[in-house]
């Protein structure tokens, strides 16, 4: 099912396409065992970083975790960056495994750390964090990746939410995904199985054109309206997804229409209401006419139109 705006220029597509591939996966569980005390960081920070270690450390399995402790660096952000970007709280430096944290570290150090964990550099070229994939061409999954790591980081640290509309989608995708799956896929790198599951249930350029549009977000930061927008493209497409992947299970026989009905209610719930921790966001969201379209779409008896349509009449 095509969704109308959700395109993405053939050339981008082809290359992305060819380029996103599965990365080297860690099977066994990486135990952490370096003593956070003996670290050659500012005493300050460490209680953060066990803080972290502890509440992860049984829903992630993350890459190398005990070389990432051992060269870490925690330094207070420089006057320069701070006056540069007023409204970043803290930064993380993929390159040199470092964190510039700003005054109110409670906000931002959870994030940072996150990003740490989960950066991968498979060669000299490209670089890995969560989802973000970077190479000397391209640069894609950032916004997906960004707006992730500050869900997870509110999920279990109560950090605040700056990528607000990036988290609604990652939130939405992980609907569809399952919430333990995408965490294994954040902390994995592995933006190629997302990509593969989506396009199971759409297309491959789609799928792709999917990560695309979250990061166009980045251009229309201070554009509520805008970003709303594109938000409502991808929440329709998300929709769509969801629901080709319960008329596949039904095919199957692996629910009845009342389960679907069922999941779907939930999905609704979760899908429409989902915070998004600013008000003025709020009320431009749920005034959106795109808002609504989703809504009706995800009305049962829209739903079943659809169910009829795609395998009743099989």
């Amino acid at each position: 099912m095509a969704i109308n705006n959700l395109k993405i220029n053939k050339i981008k597509f082809e290359y992305l396409l060819k380029n996103i591939k599965p990365v080297e996966q860690t099977e066994d569980k990486q135990e952490i065992t370096v003593d956070i005390d003996e670290l050659t960081i500012d005493e300050k920070y460490k209680p953060y970083i066990k803080e972290f270690v502890k509440k992860t450390s049984t829903n992630f399995n993350f890459r190398n975790p005990n070389e990432k402790l051992e060269t870490l660096a925690i330094k207070q952000k420089p006057i320069l960056q701070t006056l540069l970007f007023p409204t970043s709280e803290a930064s993380y430096d993929i390159f040199n495994n470092k964190i510039y944290a700003g005054k109110r570290i409670e906000d931002s150090i959870y994030h940072e750390l996150f990003h740490a964990f989960t950066t991968y550099k498979e060669n000299i070229f490209s670089i890995y964090s969560g989802f973000n994939y970077t190479n000397i061409h391209t640069d894609i999954a950032r916004r997906l990746s960004e707006g992730y790591t500050d869900l997870l980081a509110n999920r279990y640290f109560d950090s605040v939410v700056l990528y607000m509309i990036e988290a609604n989608i990652a939130r939405k995708t992980e609907l569809i995904l399952g919430e333990e799956n995408m965490q294994d896929l954040y902390a994995s790198n592995n933006l190629y199985a997302i990509i593969k599951y989506l396009s199971k249930f759409s297309s491959d350029e789609e799928a792709i054109a999917f990560i695309s549009f979250v990061d166009k977000l980045s251009i229309y930061r201070n554009n509520i309206k805008k970003s709303i927008q594109i938000m409502n493209i991808l929440s329709n497409y998300l929709v769509d997804v969801y629901v080709n992947v319960l008329v596949e299970f039904y095919s199957w026989g692996k629910f009845d229409k009342e389960d679907i009905n069922i999941f779907l209610s939930i999905f609704k719930e979760e899908f429409t209401n989902y915070a998004l921790y600013d008000d003025d966001i709020e009320k431009e969201y749920l005034r959106s006419s795109d808002y609504l379209d989703i809504t009706s779409k995800l009305s049962n008896g829209n739903f079943q139109k659809q169910l009829r349509k795609k395998v009743l009449t099989k």
